[in-house]
C-alpha cells in the first residue's frame, strides 16, 4: 500500500513538473510557435490586433512580438501591453524592439545617443549611457533588444553610416562598445542581438527596399566583431542579414543560406541563438515565396524568424500559415524535426535566463 502511495505521489510530482516547466514541453505546435516573432498593429490593450496577438502568445502559436513606433501611443499604454503579454504564457514571451539609440529608437520619452556619438565617449560614460538605456527598457517590460549594430563604417553611403549606426571602421572599437552594451543589458536580464552578419557596412543598398549584393565590397575585417564577441553567446543573439554575398553562398542571401550560417557556427565558433533579420523586407519578399523563406531559413540553421508585418506585406494569419507550412514540410521530409527541436531548446535556454 505504501509503495502504491509513493508511486502515485511521484507520478503526480513529475506530471506537475512537466506541466509547469516549459523546458519539458513536448508539443510540436508549441515548439514551432517558439520559432516565430511577429509584429502587429495595435497600440493599446483594447485594440483588436493586440487582443489577437495576446491570444496567439497564450496558445503558444508565437514566441513573442517586435514593437515599432506604430505600437507606442504612450508610455503607460506600452507598459500595460507588454505586461499583459508577459503574463499571458507560462513560457515567457520575447517582448522585443530595435533600440540602438540615435535614429534607431521607437519612442521619444527616452532618448539615447547613436553608436557614432557613443564612440566619442570614454568607457565609463558609455557604460552609464547603456546602463540607463537597459534600465529604461526594463521599466517598459522589454526583454530583447535587437542591438547593438556591429557593422563597420566602411562605406560612407551605407544606411549604417548615414544613420550613425556604426561605432567605427575599426573592429576593436566596435567590439569594445558592443561589449559594454551587451553587459549592461544582461544586468537587467535583457537579451541583445549583434547584427547584421556577415556585414552590412560595406554596401550603399538597403535591404528594406530591395536586393543588395556585397560580393565585391565585402572585407573579412567585418567578421572581427563576431569573433571578439563570441564569448557572450549565452545571452547575446546573432542576427543574420539579407545581404547576398557570393563569398559565402552563390545562390542565396545570408538569411536563407546554410553555408553562411555554418560559417558563423564553424568558423566564428558561435553556439548561441541565431535570429533572422525581418523577412518582410523587400529584398526577401520581392524574390521568395513564404514557404521557400520558411523552409530555407530553418534548414540553414536559423532558430528564430522575424516577420514584422511592417514593410512589404501585412499577413493577417501569419502564425497559422507558419505552422501549416512547417508541418507540411516535416511530413514531406524537407524540414527535419531535429532542426525544430534544436531551435526550441536554444530558445527556451535563453528565455529561462531572462527570468
Amino acid at each position: 500500500m505504501l509503495k502504491k502511495i509513493l508511486f502515485l505521489f511521484l507520478f503526480l510530482f513529475f506530471s506537475l513538473a512537466l506541466f509547469l516547466n516549459p523546458v519539458f514541453a513536448n508539443d510540436l505546435d508549441k515548439k514551432i510557435g517558439q520559432m516565430l516573432i511577429i509584429g502587429f498593429e495595435g497600440n493599446k490593450i483594447n485594440s483588436y490586433s493586440f487582443k489577437k496577438i495576446q491570444k496567439q502568445i497564450k496558445k503558444g502559436e508565437i514566441s513573442g512580438v517586435i514593437l515599432f513606433s506604430k505600437n507606442i501611443k504612450s508610455k503607460d499604454d506600452l507598459v500595460k501591453m507588454n505586461q499583459i503579454l508577459l503574463d499571458s504564457s507560462e513560457i515567457i514571451p520575447f517582448i522585443s524592439i530595435d533600440n540602438e539609440g540615435g535614429q534607431i529608437q521607437r519612442f521619444d520619452f527616452y532618448n539615447n545617443k547613436s553608436a557614432k556619438e557613443i564612440s566619442n565617449l570614454e568607457n565609463i560614460d558609455a557604460r552609464q549611457e547603456y546602463s540607463s538605456m537597459a534600465k529604461n527598457l526594463k521599466s517598459l517590460n522589454f526583454n530583447l533588444n535587437f542591438a547593438p549594430c556591429v557593422d563597420l563604417e566602411i562605406n560612407p553611403d551605407s544606411i549604417i553610416s548615414k544613420k550613425e549606426r556604426s561605432y567605427s571602421k575599426n573592429p576593436n572599437i566596435v567590439s569594445n562598445y558592443s561589449k559594454i552594451f551587451i553587459e549592461e543589458h544582461s544586468k537587467e536580464k535583457i537579451a541583445t542581438s549583434i547584427k547584421h552578419f556577415p556585414g552590412h557596412g560595406n554596401v550603399s543598398g538597403d535591404t528594406h527596399l530591395g536586393f543588395v549584393d556585397s560580393t565585391n565590397t565585402f572585407n573579412e575585417i567585418e567578421l572581427e566583431p563576431y569573433k571578439n564577441l563570441v564569448q557572450y553567446d549565452k545571452t547575446n543573439i546573432v542576427m543574420i542579414s539579407h545581404i547576398f554575398n557570393k563569398n559565402f553562398d552563390e545562390n542565396y542571401p545570408a538569411s536563407l543560406s546554410k553555408k553562411t550560417v555554418d560559417y558563423l557556427k564553424n568558423n566564428i565558433g558561435f553556439k548561441g541563438l541565431i535570429v533572422s533579420d525581418d523577412y518582410d523586407m523587400r529584398s526577401i519578399r520581392d524574390n521568395y515565396k513564404l514557404d521557400e523563406i520558411i523552409v530555407n531559413s530553418i534548414n540553414s540553421g536559423i532558430n528564430l524568424l522575424i516577420f514584422s508585418n511592417n514593410i512589404k506585406v501585412k499577413e493577417k494569419n501569419l502564425a497559422k500559415k507558419f505552422h501549416k507550412i512547417i508541418k507540411k514540410e516535416l511530413k514531406k521530409g524537407t524540414i527535419k524535426k531535429e532542426n525544430i527541436e534544436n531551435s526550441y531548446q536554444k530558445i527556451i535556454q535563453l528565455k529561462n535566463s531572462l527570468l
